[in-house]
């Protein structure tokens, strides 16, 4: 029997694996009894660490706090701008926050944001990689990011408007200020290429590299976003680096399927089947085969039918993609991690044994259809 690490290079690495493996982000999966015994019986963890860090030397922080909202001012030499965040807010991030307010409000705030974008220089540092591997041991695979944001410069615009409380501003702005905004995209774009010459001399083989939210059209990936995966990509594989683009679309994911497959990306990750996504399994593997891996977000709508429909979706999964090699099951959108109460825990632990119970029944490889 493989331990988990060996499974999981042996599926990124094209081989034959013992067994599908189950590959939940480490942040889903709080820690507990629970967990270790699912760590017990194989299942390991996706770790996120990034071994770039920036600095804006030129640029100086001030926050302030009102109430539940913390008020973060840049200072830059061409004016200021701020964001606001409200914290407090339970399990919606990591930072347990919200941004309700981006920098750019108006035309003003361009030029102080592009010189951020200009004036940030990066540096990294492999002993994040290191120290987290020695950490894991073989009971999980330590993934660098690649982009900030996970999104290519054109996807991570948008941040600068609010997140998704700014989405409308981001889409009015392309369109009322269209010389403004391919200013910003152009920093944006000079900024994420300093720091991918980084991470391709990072020690980790395995990096993230672009988000598709499902906020936009394939005419906006086309022009924006496909030079720049098949740039970079390229890049990063001439540096032997395994490449995972973060796909959680779950509604116009069909009408991009062919375009993922000109990406040269060598893992999609958090696709989602239904019931919440659009595609099928069987249906993403007959589009781009067994040369794209498939890490598969089950969706925790499945818990709430109970343990046993749960085992019998993730079984009927299974057998979908056999033989089953270039699959890797996860969680990657809210796992464990989305239940704050006594009943939801039940159902999810339940559910969670469920999918280890089937994969232990029949995730073996050769998977039997």
């Amino acid at each position: 029997m493989m331990d988990f690490l060996t499974r999981i290079n042996a599926v990124l690495h094209h081989e034959e694996p013992d067994q599908v493996p189950f590959a939940p982000y480490d942040n889903l999966v709080p820690r507990g009894e629970f967990v270790r015994k699912l760590r017990n019986r194989g299942m390991g963890l996706c770790v996120r660490r990034s071994t770039v860090w920036a600095e804006t030397p030129n640029v100086t922080v001030e926050t302030r706090t009102e109430g539940e909202t913390v008020v973060t001012v840049y200072h830059t030499p061409e004016g200021d701008v701020f964001t606001r965040a409200r914290g407090h807010m339970g399990r919606v991030s990591d930072g347990l926050s919200v941004e309700v307010e981006g920098m750019i409000k108006g035309v003003q705030d361009y030029d102080p944001v592009i010189f951020m974008l200009e004036d940030t220089v990066f540096h990294a540092d492999n002993s994040t990689y290191y120290d987290t591997v020695r950490d894991l041991g073989t009971d999980g695979i330590v993934r660098d990011w690649g982009l900030d944001f996970e999104a290519t410069p054109y996807g991570a615009t948008r941040r600068y408007f609010g997140d998704m409380f700014g989405l409308d501003r981001w889409v009015y702005e392309q369109h009322d200020h269209p010389d403004h905004f391919a200013r910003l995209l152009e920093a944006q774009a000079k900024r994420d290429e300093r720091r991918l010459q980084l991470v391709a001399e990072s020690p980790a083989e395995f990096v993230a590299f672009g988000w598709i939210e499902g906020l936009w059209g394939p005419q906006q990936f086309r022009e924006y976003e496909l030079p720049f995966y098949q740039k970079w990509v390229s890049f990063l594989h001439a540096k032997g680096k395994i490449c995972a683009l973060h796909c959680d679309a779950t509604k116009n994911l069909r009408s991009m399927m062919g375009l993922i497959g000109e990406t040269g990306i060598d893992v999609v990750e958090a696709f989602t089947p239904p019931p919440v996504g659009q595609l099928s399994l069987r249906e993403v593997r007959e589009a781009w085969g067994r040369d794209i891996i498939v890490w598969v977000n089950i969706p925790e709508t499945v818990f709430w039918y109970g343990a046993e429909e749960t085992k019998q979706y993730m079984i009927e999964l299974l057998k979908s993609d056999a033989p089953g090699n270039g699959l890797v099951i996860g969680f990657t959108e809210m796992g464990l991690w989305g239940a704050t109460d006594d009943e939801t825990e039940r159902s999810f632990k339940a559910g969670t044994l469920a999918i280890m119970e089937a994969i232990e029944e029949y995730g073996n490889y050769p998977i039997q259809a």
